[in-house]
């Protein structure tokens, strides 16, 4: 859990989400599960059940079942974003234009030591400009900085990057947890190719990548199909799903300057 959650922190994090948002979140996700599971046969919420399962109060139950906290406007903004908007709307920080002023770095009133004095908290002024530094925010001007609207801060709160892999990731927490671990296996396969150098990246990269279409089309071809099924042996709706997903892991080890043959790619299979 320790190792899922890291990753999605490492993903999440430069998008803007806040521990506090993730947790408001995960909080309405396990009620709305344990709500799923405790429906009664009228089709209402047993709001004790869910409470039982899920640690929380009766009144926590019914508030987070009326509360979307997907929905929220509430994303509990870092420091570096309530720094960026105070620099917006703050006008000890605007021109007589009323656009975002360049602002000395350091000093008092009007300055970016200032303006993080007064929006960012208890956080140092240089690490908040370290930070923006780091993700586009701020550009420098002699020993000014001025604030700049970067395409990565335009990203930050969208999430739709994670539409294609959402299937995937469902679809294996739902084989691995309806299955023994040894049934589970046998539904996901998985192959690692160690590469040397960038030629092999790419060799093994474009091999994979038209196997794997010419896989799924040969799939398709031999098992497409039409059963008529009489009405009144009529079933559920079952579907079998191929997925098959590339993933590059780059590891600093790989050596750039050295072309290597195919003969020196080495193969490693796991199950």
């Amino acid at each position: 859990m320790q190792h899922l959650l890291t990753e999605f922190a490492l993903v999440l994090l430069p998008r803007g989400m806040t521990p506090k948002r993730f947790a408001a979140m995960a909080r309405s996700a396990f009620v709305k599960a344990a709500s799923d599971i405790s429906k009664l046969r009228n089709g209402r919420v047993n709001h004790s059940r869910v409470a039982a399962q899920t640690g929380l109060t009766r009144a926590d139950v019914k508030r987070l079942l009326k509360y979307n906290a997907f929905a929220s406007t509430d994303r509990g903004q870092t420091a570096l974003e309530r720094v960026m908007d105070g620099w917006r709307a703050d006008r000890e920080f605007l021109n007589h234009t009323g656009n975002p002023r360049h602002l000395p770095v350091s000093g008092g009133k009007g300055s970016f030591e200032g303006l993080v004095r007064k929006h960012g908290g208890d956080i140092p002024y240089r690490a908040v400009l370290d930070e923006l530094r780091r993700i586009g925010g701020v550009i420098d001007v002699g020993s000014s900085v001025r604030l700049r609207e970067s395409p990565g801060l335009r990203q930050r709160h969208d999430f739709a990057f994670l539409s294609p892999l959402l299937p995937v990731l469902v679809d294996g927490l739902r084989i691995v947890s309806k299955n023994t671990p040894s049934k589970a296996l046998q539904s996901i396969q998985r192959l690692s190719l160690q590469v040397e150098s960038d030629v092999d990246l790419a060799i093994v990269r474009d091999r994979c990548t038209s196997s794997a279409q010419s896989l799924l089309e040969g799939l398709a071809d031999s098992l497409r199909t039409e059963v008529t099924i009489p009405r009144r042996k009529r079933r559920p709706a079952i579907s079998f799903t191929v997925t098959v997903l590339l993933a590059e892991n780059r590891d600093k080890k790989i050596q750039r300057s050295r072309p290597q043959s195919r003969a020196r790619i080495r193969a490693r299979g796991s199950a």
